[in-house]
């Protein structure tokens, strides 16, 4: 029985051994190979020549959370969020980048964004007049951007 267990913990050991190292790699690593973090940023800047609208570009946020959304706009920060496990297509991300872009687009002020809020509750998620827009703009701006780059 002492056999099994010594066998465990070094299996056990190792493999925690491993993923520390391997965490270490990727976080010293940085983001040179990450094609989500480059591919969001052509497209956010794909989007801003297409359409100008202020000096101060929104900062993109790329997080491992989990949720429901594939990308979010906080007005407040100025940052489009993306969430990279509903993102793991190319063109899941470049539609989400573009849908939010345009939350940038028409969210430009407080008001502007309590009228999204009274009309999140009011119509619900699927029939926002805004997600309408965003969700067109993403699948049209989507198919655009794919034919020219």
């Amino acid at each position: 029985m002492d056999t099994f267990f010594t066998i465990y913990f070094i299996v056990v050991g190792g493999l925690l051994i491993l993923n520390v190292i391997y965490k270490l790699i990727i976080f010293l690593k940085g983001d040179v190979d990450d094609w989500q973090r480059e591919l969001s940023n052509d497209v956010l800047d794909w989007c801003l020549q297409l359409y100008p609208i202020r000096k101060q570009k929104p900062l993109i946020t790329l997080v491992e959370t989990n949720s429901k959304f594939k990308g979010e706009y906080c007005f407040d920060t100025n940052t489009i969020i993306i969430y990279r496990s509903n993102n793991v297509l190319r063109i899941d991300m470049i539609k989400t980048v573009v849908h939010e872009f345009f939350h940038y687009y028409l969210i430009t002020s407080h008001t502007k964004n309590n009228l999204y809020q009274k009309q999140l509750e009011h119509y619900g998620y699927e029939n926002h007049p805004q997600e309408i827009i965003c969700n067109t703009m993403g699948k049209t701006l989507t198919k655009l951007y794919l034919k020219n780059n």
